[in-house]
């Protein structure tokens, strides 16, 4: 406990539900995460496929996920978490299944949209701040964002090495095995959360839309995902222009997650606990911003493409669990659903402008993507980066 009296430890309630919540998270994005280190490097070898048209494949599936938070989070506020959770894992599970049979690009494509039309990732984010109380709940989303980040890693390690052994399409197979395991665990295992009687109006889109804070929170969801999406899509093909087998992308990976691995969680915790989470943001981003302009400068240089992409992704971890404390501390319970879909909606249509946009520019140059996802991470800080609860005073926006 601190000199208020709060508590910085865990509950045994709020023990058991992170544990659920980012069991099933993890389980889901898992199948997604094998995915992501190779979808470049195999899908332009489908019939009728170019670099250009792979991008779309690659974005399309973040595009439905982004249409389709906002509708799915607020309908959670409405109907409970647990049905829309599993609505959406079903939706996700069919859609691998039919990625799996894809023949050409173009099936590929509508499958993947269909695939992405699964759009929980706003209801788990909501239901994660509707079990855990406000000063631990940074501390919470980094335990979680560890459990994704341990799935990341694995899907980065395991998705070259399964997609060499199995066939890229297959591959499909075994997100859909994930996505119903998920199910079976949100069935079983989802914490109960009994829906508060709130005196007074919910607070609806125009009342979020207008709240400065929160725009600031989904800008930065924005250009989180649009330039990971970019750096991911450009990395591994930085990589095998070098002459390396894309069944040995797995070890860059690991070697570029190491920092994250042992900073990211002992860091959040230090930060919240002394009221510091404001300097970690800024850290994180520098962090990114200096990743990217070293993949930038040395892209024909391995070392350099090690330092750019260690860099990233450890700003990148540290800024991600952030975000979805900040916002659920500022949003009641019985509106956190709509809150949250904005925050999925901003952040995947970030997802599939940079993965389409990767694809794209690709085709002229690796260098061009690279480029603008610098240009966009300095713009960002111009443009204002969000406010942490702990902030001092002179840092809040006007």
């Amino acid at each position: 406990q601190d000199l208020s009296g709060q508590s910085y430890s865990f509950t045994r309630s709020e023990v058991g539900s992170i544990i659920i919540l980012s069991l099933i998270t993890a389980l889901r994005l898992l199948g997604i995460f094998l995915m992501l280190p190779i979808f470049s490097a195999y899908a332009t070898h489908y019939p009728g496929a170019t670099l250009p048209l792979s991008g779309v494949a690659f974005g399309i599936y973040a595009l439905t996920q982004s249409i389709f938070q906002i509708p799915m989070g607020w309908a959670s506020d409405r109907w409970g978490r647990k049905p829309l959770l599993l609505l959406g894992l079903l939706i996700f599970t069919v859609g691998s299944l039919s990625c799996g049979m894809a023949e050409d690009i173009f099936q590929l494509i509508i499958a993947r949209a269909v695939q992405g039309s699964g759009a929980v990732g706003s209801v788990a984010m909501a239901t994660l701040a509707d079990v855990t109380r406000p000063n631990v709940r940074a501390k919470a989303y980094t335990i979680t964002g560890i459990a994704i980040g341990g799935a990341f890693i694995f899907g980065l390690l395991a998705g070259p090495v399964l997609a060499a052994q199995l066939g890229f399409n297959n591959l499909f197979y075994l997100l859909a095995l994930l996505g119903a395991l998920a199910m079976a665990f949100a069935g079983m295992l989802f914490p109960n959360i009994k829906r508060p009687r709130v005196n007074g109006e919910t607070i609806g889109p125009r009342q979020i839309l207008k709240n400065a804070e929160l725009r600031h929170i989904y800008l930065a969801g924005f250009v989180l995902s649009f330039t990971v999406n970019l750096f991911f899509f450009t990395y591994p093909l930085s990589w095998t222009n070098l002459g390396l087998e894309k069944s040995r992308l797995w070890e860059v990976y690991l070697i570029i997650f190491i920092p994250s691995f042992l900073v990211v969680f002992p860091y959040v915790r230090y930060a919240e606990k002394r009221g510091r989470l404001w300097m970690l943001m800024h850290i994180g981003w520098l962090s990114m911003a200096t990743g990217y302009l070293c993949y930038l400068i040395g892209g024909m240089q391995k070392w350099l493409l090690y330092v750019g992409g260690g860099l990233y992704f450890l700003g990148y971890s540290l800024f991600q669990p952030l975000l979805a404390s900040f916002l659920t501390q500022r949003i009641p319970s019985n509106s956190r659903g709509s809150a949250t879909g904005f925050y999925g909606f901003t952040g995947f249509l970030g997802s599939s402008l940079g993965g389409m946009l990767a694809g794209i520019l690709s085709n002229i140059g690796l260098s061009f993507p690279v480029a603008l996802g610098l240009s966009l991470l300095l713009l960002w800080v111009f443009l204002g980066l969000p406010v942490s609860p702990d902030a001092p005073s002179k840092n809040t926006p006007h």
